[in-house]
């Protein structure tokens, strides 16, 4: 039994010692969040776990939501509870022409839990790409080589802004969630992802494939951070958050101590409450303005939720636009959804004047003209409250 004991310890260390020194540690962290905790993956409560977080502090003069004339008269069908119920849907928010229509939350959750974006976060950060836009700091049409000379060579020498925004970099990042040694868990999990991602180079012609990845958000944020001292956290919080009146403080993700020069995981790991989750939609419902002042270009959010398709005559992709999911209901309303990894929504749908917020541990699997087929049942879910 005593050499059992000791071959078991030799063995922990020497797999533990080989994860260091290959740069694998991070595995250690992962497995602690997800796999001990009985998740395949990350969820959204994982914010405890995170050892380094910038503050996006709450607004300096909070704007509640004011309460619309069907505040506290919708209720939810038997079989709409029932969907949220078995979807683990974790809170749900619908709000019309500014104001409150409908809220409720599930599985512990209340108007005060921070919960994770996941990639609801690529589409704030080009938000803050569109604030560098408007600064004249950055060109959609320059290319990337402009602001990161390392693209200035080969392949990548034609890349520009516009198509790291659309996801057509043909740079091979991949996106695979569940493979604990692929780029998506070293870009979630270790630290220093600038280093990760400077190997990585345009591989076949720019702009002729759409392939969504989060690396392209990562490159967005490198970029942001070489014309303008701050960071993209800095940036939501002082020209967005402030502005739209969040109630509570959010947070991000770092890759690393603030001191040391961490920098925000911009492709997720932002928290917020489901409320201040909201204002992003009603920012985008009002083309960046929020409440009469413009906070980001108009014609810059209007390209950010115009379907690639129409942008370029390289690629068909008529479901997204900057960072962004589009798509349109059944009966032909358009709408845009920020999207991340669990079924997190933001969904607008200008025609209603409609922003929808959904919260979750799972999404389903199936899909509908490309998009996750939870976002029709949520904004059906939402127009049966109006």
């Amino acid at each position: 039994m005593k050499k059992f004991l000791l071959w078991t310890v030799l063995v922990v260390m020497s797999v533990y010692t080989l994860t260091l020194v290959t740069n694998h540690d991070y595995l250690w962290g992962g497995i602690r969040e997800t796999w001990l905790r009985g998740w395949e993956n990350a969820q959204i409560d994982d914010m405890p776990f995170r050892d380094h977080l910038r503050t996006i502090p709450a607004s300096s003069n909070p704007q509640p939501w004011p309460e619309g004339p069907r505040w506290g008269q919708s209720e939810l069908s038997s079989a709409d509870q029932k969907w949220l119920d078995e979807s683990q849907t974790a809170s749900m928010l619908v709000i019309q022409h500014d104001s409150l229509v409908f809220e409720t939350y599930l599985r512990g959750h209340d108007a005060t839990t921070l919960t994770n974006s996941f990639s609801m976060a690529k589409s704030i950060t080009a938000m803050a790409v569109g604030l560098a836009v408007g600064d004249g700091k950055v060109d959609e049409q320059a290319k990337v080589a402009t602001y990161l000379p390392r693209f200035a060579e080969g392949e990548g020498a034609g890349l520009t802004v516009q198509e790291l925004l659309q996801m057509r970099s043909n740079i091979p990042f991949g996106e695979d969630y569940k493979d604990p040694f692929g780029f998506q868990a070293k870009a979630y999990y270790r630290e220093d992802n600038r280093s990760l991602l400077e190997p990585y180079r345009v591989e076949g012609k720019p702009g002729t494939v759409f392939m969504y990845q989060g690396g392209n958000t990562m490159l967005l944020s490198e970029m942001l951070d070489a014309v303008r001292d701050g960071s993209v956290g800095e940036d939501v919080s002082t020209r967005l958050w402030e502005q739209m009146g969040a109630e509570h403080d959010a947070f991000w993700g770092l890759d690393g101590a603030e001191e040391e020069g961490g920098v925000e995981r911009s492709f997720a790991q932002y928290y917020a409450t489901t409320r201040d989750y909201a204002r992003l939609g009603q920012l985008l419902l009002d083309t960046g303005a929020w409440r009469g002042v413009q906070l980001l270009p108009k014609g810059y959010v209007t390209r950010m939720i115009t379907p690639v398709a129409k942008l370029s005559d390289e690629v068909s992709t008529t479901y997204y636009g900057y960072q962004i999911w589009l798509g349109q209901t059944d009966d032909n309303l358009l709408f845009s959804c920020m999207e991340g990894l669990r079924g997190q929504f933001v969904i607008t749908v200008p025609a209603l004047d409609l922003a929808v917020v959904r919260t979750g541990y799972a999404k389903s699997k199936g899909k509908k003209r490309y998009l996750p087929e939870d976002i029709f049942t949520v904004i059906e879910i939402a127009r049966r409250t109006l």
